[in-house]
């Protein structure tokens, strides 16, 4: 990784970041509004900042470790691929601390995008859109603190 491809790393994270933030402020709004489709309008926003999320952390695995194989329980191990610190190749994203609000947001986009007649709760919907909001707003401190530790090591 040298400056110019972090910077260009840091800007798609930041464009990303943006995009959840989106998604979590429109989940609570259709959570609280008073329609009919209000859950599943609530359940796609939801879906929607788990794929930025996901999007986010193939960028960093491609940037940085060159690939990552997409085959059987891919989505589990790309969570915990970047709750590590991998000496020499980079530091880690994702907090520890994180990694079961990601995980629950991860599994509800798995029941989201696979159930043929999902039946949304919204007591379920309300602890999901908490833990939205807190990993959206997260984010930026973890971009901050991951892009810190890049520039250190580059001026080496």
């Amino acid at each position: 990784m040298d400056r110019l491809g972090l910077a260009i790393l840091e800007q798609e994270l930041a464009a990303d970041a943006a995009v959840m933030a989106e998604a979590a402020r429109l989940a609570a709004e259709r959570l609280a509004d008073e329609h009919a489709g209000r859950l599943s309008a609530c359940g796609y926003e939801l879906n929607r900042l788990y794929n930025v999320l996901e999007k986010s952390f193939e960028r960093l695995c491609a940037a940085f470790e060159n690939h990552f194989e997409k085959a059987g329980d891919y989505h589990e191990r790309l969570l915990e691929r970047m709750s590590l610190d991998l000496p020499g190749i980079r530091p880690r994203f994702l907090p520890v601390e994180y990694r079961a609000p990601v995980r629950e947001l991860k599994s509800f986009r798995h029941f989201f995008r696979h159930a043929y007649d999902p039946i949304l709760r919204a007591d379920r919907l309300a602890e999901l859109v908490a833990g939205a909001s807190d990993v959206s707003a997260a984010f930026p401190e973890w971009l901050g603190r991951f892009c810190a530790a890049i520039r250190v090591e580059l001026e080496q």
